[in-house]
């Protein structure tokens, strides 16, 4: 591979002889020949287009065809696009030679065409072309002839796949403003020479390489430096106080070095310094072996600081309580050092901040009602501290919290049952603490939850049924607790889930055979229990071990489970006898009764006969007697293998009745308040409805204490399984457009596996703005899991294909009727897309 290659063109290029226009900027982008699904004339305008920008004289100014997998070469129409400003062509498989039209783009600022396959050089300008006066235009391009030396002109210079020493003679450019040298592989010392040669540097980005030395004094000669940025390398020796000189410093980098303080003052002295730098808004020193104290002038820092990191820096002492002047700090970042003290209560003046990182220090003392005044937090890790004490109930006022974690701590008490009203957190970790009490029920409130983590405690009780809720739920650990009861059957409902460990506790009865539903489970653990019974074999099941059960003596199972094998039981074989008794004995008697009423209808047709009295009758339907022992034995007792699903007010098992005819049988929670009026509402229909696409309801057992319908049995499930819904969108006249709207949400529905009305979408967060703000380039992460192919499978071509799919669709919903497109446009797209 061919050096990277930086040029920075000074001469501007007059516009082509030949009249361009929008329709030029078309047929330009036309002749790319790339297959973009919506790049046609007879679709849409030219600005419309995807990746394509217009500017206010309704011109093509930008052009981002990056990480599109697109093949072909640049056709010389290209250098037509008269008012380009950026173009951006990069991770692609162009190959060719760069034609020599692009040198008319006069107006061009910046073009990427790194990580192609192109050839020759760059295109210089016309020497008859008229110069304009100098610019400042950027290229970055990669397997294209490395360029000829920085010019004394030069103002940007960008190095790819470099390797050995920055050249010095960089330097020496007076009008150099911005040099990135990021990802290379660099080595050797960073020569900052002292002189007007670093008097225009604004940016200077060197991370990720392997420069070593110090840095210099030196580098207060670039006064209008605005950025420097040397992450990740090998750089050593006395962070400089003169880098307070830079007063226009904007973001400062010196991460992942060796760099340490003032060694003659326990006080990091530069930060005192950098109180100078009024414009400073990042600053960033983790990863080093700083070692010292924060001073109490950190309060001083820009009140435009926006983010500080200093995590495992061997920071000792406290957080200052200066802090809080930094007002404009969203981000605090102080983890793995070794502060000690208590979390100072002035921390509730920073009121812009977002995320709180100070886990894994010496901090003590317990957590502060402080930061319940927060009203931006997302993220607060207090983990692996020694904070003692509850968790404050107030933190439920942090409505914005996502992030939980207060692991390895001496908390106690209760978990607050208030913290159920954080509806939009992520991820919650409270382990290896010494929390006691029951699990509150309101954990189920928690929908968005990801990963729960309350293992290594001193819970007891049952585990609330309501965290089948939790839907969204990948990580479940509640080991090493004092749990009882049994697994709940709502797990069932856990279909997100992939690790579930509820080891080392005191859990009773049997393995849910439903668990085998929970696809996506990959790891088990149910070990050190008082479990009994049989041991599901479907589903994730048949991928366990004997190390999930151990020592659950009265499991069985398969072989592989390290169980005993399970056996039949005398109390089974009995059962099934006096199930083969009843039906006899109940089919004789059916058979009597059937053969008494022929002999009474023979009877009364005689007597008609004799007397032909007229009689108008009426239809009735009429409905089979069913008892609530035929339900029991139909049914297995309502045995959980049976079981079809819940709903508000009754549960539908599957059964088979005595004569072998398979039904659905609903029975009503009649412990709910309106379960009664439910089935009695579902009773009058028996008598008006009929119709070929309802589910037909065969007959009813009532009694004071049971009430149950008895329905058609559907062996395929039903609709609202395979398609979440119909009807969604805004309301309004009825016009064909709503048939439009309607299919464009079946369209999402059927890619991302959602239903509109899922709780995740809650407030302006709707199915439409959640797909919408996944493409293009994150359409993967709302893809339905069941559509996904194992990780690192997913060609280009299959997101491309969905990414399609979906900006179809959001043109289907879009709010105003007239602005939605209309079927046959819908046809055409998919037509193309397929």
């Amino acid at each position: 591979m061919a050096a990277a290659v930086f040029l920075a063109l000074i001469m501007s290029f007059s516009a082509a002889s030949a009249v361009t226009n929008i329709t030029t900027d078309e047929h330009a982008l036309l002749s790319l020949k790339v297959p973009i699904i919506g790049w046609s004339s007879s679709l849409t305008h030219v600005c419309n287009w995807t990746r394509v920008i217009c500017n206010r004289h309704i011109r093509v100014a930008a052009l981002d065809l990056s990480n599109m997998g697109l093949l072909g070469i640049i056709p010389p129409s290209m250098g037509n696009l008269s008012f380009l400003v950026s173009l951006d062509l990069s991770n692609n498989n162009f190959y060719g030679s760069i034609p020599k039209e692009m040198a008319r783009l006069r107006r061009i600022k910046a073009i990427n065409l790194e990580y192609n396959d192109f050839s020759g050089g760059l295109p210089t300008s016309n020497p008859s072309t008229r110069s304009t006066g100098p610019r400042r235009t950027t290229i970055v391009a990669d397997h294209i002839g490395r360029p000829s030396s920085p010019t004394t002109t030069t103002s940007v210079f960008i190095l790819f796949d470099h390797h050995g020493t920055i050249p010095a003679t960089i330097f020496n450019i007076s009008t150099l403003q911005l040099l990135s040298a990021v990802n290379n592989q660099l080595s050797g010392t960073l020569q900052l020479y002292a002189g007007h040669e670093l008097a225009n540097l604004e940016i200077l980005y060197l991370a990720y390489n392997s420069l070593t030395g110090n840095l210099l004094d030196s580098i207060s000669n670039a006064s209008k430096l605005t950025s420097l940025d040397l992450f990740a390398n090998n750089f050593n020796g006395i962070i400089p106080n003169s880098l307070g000189n830079l007063g226009l410093l904007d973001v400062l980098s010196l991460a992942k070095n060796n760099f340490i303080s003032e060694p003659v003052s326990p006080e990091l002295s530069f930060i005192t310094s950098l109180t100078n730098c009024k414009k400073l808004r990042v600053l960033a020193i983790s990863d080093n072996p700083i070692a010292g104290t924060l001073p109490v002038s950190i309060g001083n820092l820009s009140a435009s600081l926006q983010r500080f990191y200093a995590y495992r820096c061997r920071i000792r002492g406290t957080i200052p309580n200066e802090i809080s002047n930094l007002s404009g700090l969203i981000t605090l970042s102080l983890y793995g050092n070794d502060l000690s003290g208590i979390i100072p209560n002035t921390i509730k003046g920073l009121q812009k901040l977002q995320g709180i990182y100070i886990d894994d220090n010496k901090l003590r003392g317990s957590i502060p009602n402080d930061l319940c005044q927060l009203p931006n937090l997302s993220g607060l890790d207090l983990g692996y501290n020694q904070l003692s004490g509850p968790v404050p109930a107030c933190l439920s006022n942090i409505s914005s919290l996502r992030d939980l974690y207060l692991s390895s701590n001496k908390l106690t008490a209760r978990i607050p049952a208030s913290l159920g009203n954080l509806t939009v957190l992520l991820r919650f970790k409270a382990s290896l603490n010494s929390l006691h009490g029951s699990l509150p029920f309101e954990i189920g409130n928690l929908k968005a939850l990801t990963l729960l983590d309350l293992s290594y405690n001193n819970f007891s009780g049952d585990i609330p049924g309501s965290i089948g809720d939790l839907q969204n739920l990948e990580n479940l650990y509640l080991e090493h607790n004092n749990l009882m009861g049994t697994i709940p059957e709502t797990f069932q409902s856990l279909l997100s889930l992939e690790t579930l460990d509820l080891s080392h506790n005191h859990l009773s009865g049997v393995i849910p055979k439903s668990l085998d539903k929970l696809l996506y489970l990959e790891y088990f653990n149910v070990s050190y229990n008082n479990l009994h019974g049989k041991i599901p074999s479907g589903g994730p099941f048949g991928n366990f071990t004997s190390q999930s059960f151990l020592p659950n003596e009265a499991l069985c199972g398969a072989p592989q489970f390290g169980v005993r094998p399970c056996k039949t039981s005398s109390v089974g074989r009995l059962k099934t006898l006096k199930k083969v008794v009843i039906i006899c004995v109940s089919s004789a008697i059916s058979l009597i009764v059937l053969l008494f009423t022929f002999v009474l209808l023979w009877i009364r047709c005689q007597k008609s006969k004799r007397l032909p009295i007229k009689i108008d009758l009426q239809p009735m339907a009429e409905y089979r007697r069913i008892t609530h022992q035929e339900i029991l034995e139909a049914t297995d007792g309502f045995d959980e293998s049976n079981l079809l699903g819940n709903g508000s007010f009754g549960s539908v098992y599957k059964g088979v009745l005595s004569d072998g005819m398979v039904v659905a049988i609903k029975v009503f929670k009649l412990q709910q308040e309106r379960a009664l009026k439910s089935f009695l509402v579902e009773c009058e229909i028996i008598r008006n409805v009929r119709h070929r696409n309802l589910i037909k309801i065969l007959t009813s057992c009532s009694n004071p204490d049971f009430k149950a319908l008895i329905l058609e049995y559907m062996p395929n499930g039903s609709l609202e399984k395979w398609l979440y819904s119909y009807k969604y969108g805004l309301g309004g006249l009825v016009s064909t457009r709503c048939d439009v709207y309607s299919y464009g949400i079946i369209l999402m529905e059927t890619f991302t596996g959602k239903k509109p009305t899922d709780e995740m979408f809650a407030g302006h967060m709707t199915l439409k703005c959640w797909v919408k703000e996944s493409l293009p380039s994150a359409v993967i992460q709302v893809l339905d899991r069941n559509l996904r192919r194992q990780e690192g499978e997913n060609s280009l071509a299959d997101v491309d294909c969905v990414s399609s799919i979906l900006m179809l669709a959001v043109g289907c919903v879009a709010e105003s009727p007239e602005q939605r497109i209309d079927m046959k446009e819908v046809l055409a797209t998919l037509k193309k897309i397929k």
